[in-house]
């Protein structure tokens, strides 16, 4: 049976690209980019949007026909080029089109706190198979250490009793990572964007970070600029940001840096940071953060959400006090910032607690919720990432360093294009389309979201390609 279910919005969603291309280049007084690579530059973003990949052979069907390639190793080659010689930048032209996805989003769309968009910071780790030496030299440049991906625990086929200790108690089994943490080959990408209504994710700035790199001093610096990139971004398009971050950047320098900034901020901490309670008099080497907490009233009840793990519920308990840090260990080096700490100690289970720092103002109980509320929204990028996992984001084949760079700045323009297609009013017909093509040769789930909508892309270009090429390339 033939299926004459099609994508006829496509015209429409390429003129998307061509209308953010358009407006970014009338902010920009710079040198204008040149037109070939500037249509390579459209071509692989279609590559990835359609392939839902970052091969290079697989991005390389796609630019074939337009560039009447001999072969598709012949147009991955052309491909390849692209990213690591050709002089065309590709960050500063995806910051435009990111900064132009931002003024299309309707502000009805955007997950805001008393005015204030969230801007939720992350780092992302890409585990490589390179040994960092390669034969011929050809391995992946500057490649270092990352966390170990996190394997699925094999199926026992036989329980084994739990050991019993003195006194009756069952001693605790041992931990596969007691003796520290594994590490392996790799890249971290941290990304900074904006969170969207419906736990979505719109990125706004990112930034490739590697020990191996020489003119990379720390990831520490690395996440605050592209935090930094980020902020000046909102600021051009007039909208005030709420930093939210996973543990991994709740760090007392940087905390201290946002007081010191007035910025809006709540980030997850460790327990086991020195801190000085301001409403009681302490010794001056401070207390240990999970101890003065420990001394705090209960302030009522909250559920926590966790994302793929459920909601948990938990008591909360709050802190005022100052953090110090001194990078130098010297007296006259220390800076120092008071801030609130907001605690959620599960009511049952074996979860630890979450600990928050924040530099908005925490009275009651009801603005203790709310913080916890405002960590919740961090899920929004890590669903980001589950999609761009899926089309490749960890998995490039690319060896040199702006190669891979430009390849995952690509990715972010692609991501963000799919998302504004989401929530544009110009292409509600195309969503319409899209849902009917998945209906007749996939399966939808119960709303259309960024991947599904990748999904029906890509079934539709395996039919229409010419149609594909036409609009998108002129």
């Amino acid at each position: 049976m033939q299926v004459s279910v099609a994508l006829r919005g496509r015209t429409r969603f390429a003129a998307l690209l061509h209308s953010l291309e358009h407006a970014a280049a009338q902010r920009t007084d710079g040198p204008r980019a040149d037109g070939r690579n500037r249509r390579t530059f459209r071509q692989v973003i279609l590559g990835v949007l359609v392939q839902r990949s970052t091969r290079l052979l697989a991005l390389g069907r796609v630019v074939a026909p337009p560039r009447r390639a001999n072969s598709v190793k012949a147009a991955a080659q052309g491909v390849a080029y692209f990213f690591q010689e050709a002089a065309f930048p590709v960050a500063a032209v995806s910051t435009g089109l990111l900064e132009e996805a931002v003024r299309q989003i309707a502000p009805a769309r955007l997950v805001t706190d008393e005015g204030t968009v969230l801007l939720v910071l992350d780092p992302t780790a890409y585990a490589k198979r390179g040994r960092g030496r390669g034969k011929c030299g050809r391995q992946m440049q500057h490649i270092g250490r990352v966390r170990a991906p996190k394997r699925p625990a094999k199926p026992k086929h036989k329980q084994r009793k739990p050991a019993v200790a003195a006194h009756g108690q069952t001693a605790p089994a041992p931990h596969r990572h007691d003796k520290g943490v594994a590490t392996t080959y790799g890249y971290v990408d941290i990304w900074a964007g904006l969170v969207l209504k419906g736990k979505q994710f719109l990125p706004l700035a990112r930034q490739l970070f590697s020990s191996q790199h020489p003119a990379c001093t720390s990831q520490n610096a690395i996440e605050e600029a592209v935090v930094g990139h980020a902020r000046a971004l909102l600021q051009r398009v007039a909208l005030a940001a709420l930093v939210v971050g996973d543990r991994g950047v709740g760090r007392k320098e940087f905390l201290i840096r946002l007081a010191k900034q007035e910025q809006a901020a709540v980030l997850r901490v460790e327990a086991d940071i020195t801190v000085y309670p301001t409403d009681a008099p302490v010794a001056p080497d401070g207390l240990l953060l999970a101890d003065a907490l420990a001394q705090q009233p209960w302030r009522g009840t909250v559920t926590r959400d966790r994302g793929a793990h459920g909601r948990l519920r938990g008591r909360l308990r709050t802190l005022r006090a100052a953090i110090r840090f001194s990078r130098t260990g010297r007296k006259d080096d220390i800076q120092e910032a008071t801030v609130t700490f907001v605690e959620a100690v599960p009511l049952r289970g074996p979860s630890e607690s979450l600990v928050l720092a924040t530099t908005l103002p925490v009275e009651t109980a009801a603005q203790a919720r709310a913080i916890v509320r405002l960590y919740a929204q961090r899920w929004a990028i890590e669903t980001a990432f589950e999609t761009m996992h899926a089309w490749g984001q960890d998995r490039f084949m690319v060896r040199s360093w702006v190669a891979i760079d430009r390849l995952l700045w690509v990715l972010a323009v692609a991501y963000a294009l799919v998302m504004l297609a989401l929530h544009s009013r110009s292409l509600r017909r195309f969503r319409a389309q899209a849902i009917a093509v998945l209906k007749a040769l996939s399966v939808v789930g119960e709303q259309l979201s960024t991947g599904k909508l990748a999904e029906a892309i890509g079934l539709d270009y395996a039919r229409h390609a010419r149609a594909w090429l036409s609009a998108w390339l002129t």
